[in-house]
């Protein structure tokens, strides 16, 4: 605007301007700069306005993933501590239907189901006789729940080597259970936040070979999406982020997949 004022000036003087042409036409000249001059500010105002729009837009839905990914890992906490409080008030004292005696005279061990898991019941041979006594194992489910909070509560602590070793553990030790899909999405996880993406791309695609049936699988191929942006490849992530939204429209993976899908244009 305060550039438009000196122009309309300009142009209020020649109007009274008598007969000299050459002033006329300096005149008419210096306003058609100053215009020119007007016209690209405004043009580089406009460009710059977009550019901030498209930043904010991509830091949205940025913070958006941070925050429902802080959210899952509560969940999965809050999901994790009652399991291990379940199974804690099933527990109690383990008794064996075998009498103390006759474990010891037979000295074998045997193993039986109780409602808190597996129970082995052996005896300390190493002992004199009549000192021996039933040691009872028990191999419950709070073990196995025991490692995957531990490695949930490590990777919120961005320990991300300590907590992948957990999970790889956990895999280990429980290939089948309905949480090992969850665990081979952390190991990805742990890769993804020190940026290292192939690691992070393999262990993602794992997710969706290994375990089809997992919850996570829709997060999986948001994960794989973002990790081919990040490589330069906008073209493959765009596709897996449509074919996210196309399979899992309801999930909140494909709630975000729409956010960046439309912050780049392409939705």
């Amino acid at each position: 605007m305060k550039k438009i004022i000196p122009v309309l000036a300009a142009m209020a003087a020649v109007s009274c301007v008598g007969g000299n042409d050459e002033a006329v036409k300096k005149s008419i000249t210096n306003i058609n700069e100053e215009l020119v001059v007007i016209q690209k500010s405004i043009t580089d105002n406009q460009m710059s306005i977009e550019d901030l729009k498209a930043s904010s837009s991509s830091a949205g839905a940025d913070i958006s993933a941070n925050t429902d990914a802080i959210a899952e890992l509560r969940s999965e906490i809050a999901y994790l501590n009652n399991e291990i409080m379940m199974i804690k008030s099933k527990g109690g004292s383990v008794s064996s239907p075998m009498s103390q005696d006759n474990a010891t005279a037979s000295g074998s061990d045997f193993s039986s189901d109780n409602s808190s898991g597996a129970m082995t019941v052996t005896v300390d041979e190493s002992l004199p006789a009549d000192d021996q006594q039933i040691i009872i194992i028990e191999d419950s489910s709070a073990a196995k729940n025991s490692v995957y909070s531990y490695a949930i509560e490590l990777n919120r602590q961005r320990k991300y080597p300590e907590a992948r070793a957990k999970f790889q553990e956990f895999l280990e030790k429980y290939p089948n259970d309905e949480l090992a899909g969850n665990a081979q999405y952390w190991i990805g996880e742990t890769y993804y936040s020190v940026d290292e993406m192939p690691a992070a791309l393999a262990a993602f695609q794992d997710v969706i070979k290994k375990y089809p049936k997992s919850n996570k699988v829709p997060d999986a191929m948001l994960k794989i999406a973002y990790v081919y942006d990040k490589q330069g490849d906008r073209q493959k992530a765009v596709k897996d982020l449509k074919e996210l939204v196309a399979k899992y429209p309801k999930t909140r993976p494909a709630s975000l997949a729409s956010q960046k899908l439309k912050s780049w244009g392409t939705n």
